[in-house]
């Protein structure tokens, strides 16, 4: 709750500052400060309701909450929604800034790179969280149903094959299938590695014009792959440091 009220701060900020620059100054940069201020804070809203549901779904998990079979399947239903809305608002940022300035090829990669960073981030801690199969696969519909409606509903593109369903199934059956006969962190690790490999299809169709080398999956793209990699390592790390935070503020109640 002190997350999300904090994140809540952060955009009232932000849109205030966003009416003064409109205002007071009329023009601003591609990337203007009070947006991805206002990003900031949508995403510290959504980590600390995502926080709160993973608490409250791993005690119903192991039986310290008792609700019904319903209420269980809520509980993890709005965890899955703020996974997807947490990596559909940090990809996107970085998604405009790689089309805020396309032409520039260091902050193009580097932009590839954290949006490759974000998405197993996002998809490790969610399926720490919620490890049965089918956590990614509904993360993946949920990403791919959203930025469907926007861009053919709404903006007007052509309709197109959701590609990025493909790794995103995969990423679940692999992470699932191989925690039978190895440590779930090592599945995890291999599943991430394959969302970056097909780093062209995950993120479709924003690579086909923001990042064209991407289509050429077969050859080594060193920094998407690494960015998965390292963005799963941070997943273990986070998930296991606010695991710890939660557990010392429960023991110290």
């Amino acid at each position: 709750m002190k997350l999300a009220g904090l994140g809540c701060i952060i955009e009232i900020v932000a849109v205030i500052w966003n009416e003064i620059v409109h205002h007071v100054f009329r023009v601003e940069p591609r990337i203007a400060p009070a947006h991805a201020m206002l990003t900031v804070g949508m995403l510290t809203i959504n980590l600390g309701i995502v926080v709160g549901l993973t608490v409250e779904y791993g005690m119903i998990r192991r039986g310290f909450i008792v609700v019904t079979q319903e209420m269980r399947r809520v509980t993890a239903s709005c965890e899955l929604l703020t996974f997807s809305a947490i990596w559909l608002a940090a990809s996107g940022f970085f998604i405009y800034v790689g089309g805020a300035y396309p032409s520039i090829v260091l902050l193009n990669w580097t932009a590839a790179a954290l949006i490759a960073f974000t998405g197993t981030l996002v998809l490790v801690c969610a399926k720490k969280a919620v490890p049965k199969l089918g956590t990614t696969i509904a993360i993946g519909g949920i990403f791919n149903a959203v930025t469907y409606f926007f861009l053919v509903a709404y903006v007007g593109e052509a309709p197109y094959v959701p590609w990025a369903f493909v790794p995103l199934a995969l990423f679940d059956i692999i992470a699932t299938s191989l925690a039978k006969v190895t440590k779930f962190s090592w599945a995890l690790l291999v599943a991430s590695l394959v969302v970056g490999t097909l780093f062209w299809a995950t993120y479709f169709p924003f690579t086909a014009y923001l990042f064209p080398w991407s289509s050429l999956w077969l050859l080594p793209n060193f920094l998407v792959i690494v960015g998965s990699l390292v963005g799963a390592w941070s997943g273990f790390r986070v998930f296991a440091r606010v695991s710890a935070l939660v557990l010392g503020d429960v023991a110290t109640a």
